[in-house]
C-alpha cells in the first residue's frame, strides 16, 4: 500500500524518541493525551506506526482524547506516513479541516488505520484528494473500529476511474494478515457533498472489501451525492464485497444522477439486509437489491422494528443512528426533518399540494420559506404549489439551515403549464443556486431538467 510522506516544518515534526506533550495527559486510558489546538492535533500528526516487528510504533496502545472544537482550519493529516493504531475519542466535539492534496491518494483526517478506534467525532470543511479520499478516515483496514462518526465536509476526488471515495471513509482494504480480522463500521452518518465522476464512491463509504470481511451497520447518508453515474456507486455504500456484512444501511440523501444506486451501488455481498432508500429524494434506475420507500413510510417510529435500537426515532422525523449525542446537532435534525411529497411525487418532479415537517418539539421547531414564491407554506407545514417551474425551500433550525431544490411540474389549477415552458434563461443546481457555467451533475435549465455530462 503507497502512502505519500507530508513535509512540515522541522518545528512541528519531533524526533521518533521525543517525549509527546500534547495539552496533557501521558497516553493510558486513564490518562488519555489532550487534544486541545491544531498545535496538538500537528503533533500526532507526527507520530507513526511503520509495519513489521520492531519497527516504530508511537500511536499503538495509546489513547487521546478531543477537549474542545477545532475552529481554525486543520490541514494536515493523521497516520499519513503509516498506520494510526491508537484509540482517539472526538468526545463529540467537531474538526474543522481545510486538507487540499488532489494528486495524493489516501487522504482524510486520518489515512489509514489499523488495530485502532477513531469514534465519537465530527468534521466539516473541505477534503480533496484522488484516490481512497473519506472526510474522516481514507483508508481503514484490518481490525479498524470507527464509530459515532459523523461529516458535515465537501468531498472532492480528482480522479476518474475507480476512485474508492466517501463521505466519512473512503476506502477500507482488509487483507490477509495473520489472525487479524476485517475493520467494523457503526453509527455513522454524512450531511455533505461527495463529489466524484469515478467509481465505487459511496454518501458515506466508497469501497469495502478484499480477501478479509468488514462488518457495516447502522450507518445513514442525508447530503448529495455529485456522479455521472459510473460503475459501483450508490447513494450510502458505493461498493462493498461479497464476504462484507451490511445490515441496517440507509440512503435518505439526493443524488445527481438516476444512474446512481438508491443506497448501495454493488450486489455481491452475501450477508446483507435491511437496506432502504427514499425514493422520493433519490430517484434512480438502477436494479440493486434495496427496499425502496416514499419518505412518510419512514418517518417517525415505522422503521424501528426494522433499523432498531441503534437508531433515534421522533415525531415528524426521518431515523437517525444513534451516534452518542451528535445525531442531535441542529444541522443533524434539518437533514432528519423532511419534505413529504405525494405517492408518486419526486423532487424532480412536483405535481401536486404536499407538506413539510416541522420537526419535533424535543428539537425545536424548524421554519420552511420557499425563494421563488411558487409554494404558499402554512404554519401548519400544508405547502401549496401555486405555480411550475423551479422552487427553492430552505428549512432552518436556530443558526443552522438547509435548502432543498423542487422542480414542479403541472401545479394544481394550472394544468395546461408545462414545467418546459418556463424560460428565465437561467441554470441551477440541485440546491437550488444559480450557476453561470455549469459543468457536471443535474441542473434546472428552462424549467427543465438537464443532466450535463
Amino acid at each position: 500500500m503507497k502512502h505519500h510522506l507530508l513535509f512540515l516544518p522541522a518545528l512541528l515534526l519531533p524526533a521518533a524518541g521525543m517525549a509527546q506533550t500534547f495539552s496533557g495527559g501521558t497516553g493510558t486510558a486513564a490518562d488519555p493525551y489532550l487534544i486541545s489546538s491544531v498545535e496538538d492535533l500537528k503533533e500526532l500528526s507526527s507520530m507513526v506506526d511503520t509495519p513489521g516487528e520492531g519497527d516504530t510504533q508511537q500511536t499503538y496502545g495509546k489513547y487521546f482524547s478531543l477537549t474542545q472544537d477545532i475552529t481554525q482550519p486543520f490541514k494536515y493529516m493523521i497516520g499519513l506516513e503509516g498506520f494510526f493504531k491508537g484509540d482517539f475519542n472526538g468526545n463529540g466535539h467537531t474538526i474543522n479541516v481545510d486538507i487540499d492534496m488532489q494528486t495524493d491518494d489516501y487522504v482524510g483526517l486520518f489515512g489509514t488505520v489499523k488495530s485502532g478506534s477513531v469514534h465519537d467525532l465530527a468534521v466539516k470543511g473541505s477534503v480533496k484528494g484522488r484516490r481512497y479520499v473519506g472526510a474522516i478516515v481514507a483508508n481503514p483496514t484490518n481490525e479498524a473500529r470507527l464509530y459515532n462518526l459523523v461529516n458535515y465536509a465537501t468531498v472532492t476526488s480528482t480522479y476518474t476511474s475507480i476512485a474508492y471515495v466517501g463521505g466519512v471513509i473512503g476506502g477500507i482494504i482488509s487483507q490477509n494478515d495473520g489472525t487479524l480480522g476485517g475493520a467494523t463500521v457503526s453509527r455513522c452518518a454524512n450531511y455533505g457533498t461527495v463529489s466524484c465522476d469515478g467509481g465505487a464512491v459511496g454518501g458515506v463509504i466508497g469501497y469495502s472489501g478484499q480477501a478479509v470481511g468488514n462488518t457495516i451497520s447502522d450507518i445513514a447518508n442525508y447530503g448529495y451525492v455529485e456522479n455521472k453515474g459510473a460503475q459501483r456507486v450508490g447513494g450510502a455504500v458505493g461498493n462493498p464485497m461479497w464476504n462484507d456484512k451490511l445490515h441496517r444501511i440507509a440512503n435518505f440523501g439526493t443524488m445527481s444522477s438516476v444512474g446512481i444506486s438508491g443506497c448501495i451501488g454493488n450486489s455481491n455481498p452475501t450477508d446483507i439486509g435491511e437496506i432502504f432508500y427514499d425514493r422520493q429524494y433519490a430517484h434512480n434506475t438502477q436494479d440493486i437489491p434495496a427496499q425502496e420507500k416514499n419518505t412518510a413510510e419512514m418517518t417517525g417510529s415505522q422503521m424501528s422494528g426494522t433499523l432498531g435500537e441503534a437508531w433515534t426515532y421522533a415525531d415528524g422525523m426521518l431515523p437517525r443512528p444513534a451516534m452518542g449525542g451528535l445525531e442531535n446537532s441542529d444541522l443533524a435534525v434539518l437533514y432528519a426533518t423532511p419534505i413529504l411529497l405525494t405517492d408518486g411525487d419526486n423532487l424532480q418532479s412536483v405535481t401536486k399540494d404536499f407538506y413539510v415537517s416541522t420537526g419535533n418539539p424535543a428539537y425545536g421547531s424548524v421554519t420552511w420559506t420557499a425563494k421563488n414564491g411558487l409554494v404558499e407554506i402554512s404554519a401548519d407545514g400544508t405547502a401549496a404549489v401555486r405555480g411550475n417551474g423551479l422552487e427553492v425551500l430552505t428549512a432552518t433550525l436556530g443558526s443552522a439551515s438547509r435548502s432543498i431544490t423542487l422542480n414542479i411540474c403541472n401545479a394544481t389549477g394550472i394544468n395546461d403549464i408545462r414545467c418546459d415552458r418556463q424560460t428565465d434563461g437561467s441554470w441551477y443546481n440541485i440546491f437550488g443556486e444559480r450557476v453561470s457555467s455549469p459543468s457536471r451533475g443535474i441542473y434546472i435549465h428552462n424549467g427543465k431538467k438537464i443532466i450535463v455530462k
